[in-house]
């Protein structure tokens, strides 16, 4: 089972091999924005709520 999984997992790197950094530089902006509203989000919120 281990084999299999290490042999599927070698095909999927061969495969995707020319679009997996693309698809890291999107997964990682993506991640990077969602925190950054949220964490904003957050902020702002307290702030508002500092101030009214």
């Amino acid at each position: 089972m281990f084999y299999f999984l290490m042999k599927y997992q070698e095909e999927k790197k061969l495969f995707f091999r020319e679009r997996i950094h693309s698809l890291n530089i999107f997964l990682f902006l993506g991640f990077n924005l969602t925190l950054i509203s949220i964490l904003g989000f957050i902020w702002f919120n307290s702030a508002i709520e500092k101030v009214v």
